[in-house]
């Protein structure tokens, strides 16, 4: 269980790590720029979503992609 889970939070974005939430400065600047954007992108669509219950979204590293748990 995670700490936004813990606290009762309804929408979860998974991202970086604890240090880095937003971002990961390992990534080279291009990839890292296209991350913090998906990141972004993420949290809109999850502020959009109806939801009933706590909802975990994810975004990869990868190639900006995302997945999604409900």
């Amino acid at each position: 269980m995670s700490i936004a889970e813990s606290v009762g939070a309804n929408r979860i974005i998974v991202g970086g790590d604890f240090t880095y939430p937003t971002g990961d400065p390992t990534l080279p600047p291009e990839r890292e720029e296209a991350y913090r954007v998906r990141i972004l992108e993420k949290s809109l669509e999850a502020m959009l979503k109806p939801i009933d219950k706590p909802t975990v979204f994810s975004v990869r590293k990868g190639e900006g992609e995302s997945k999604e748990d409900a």
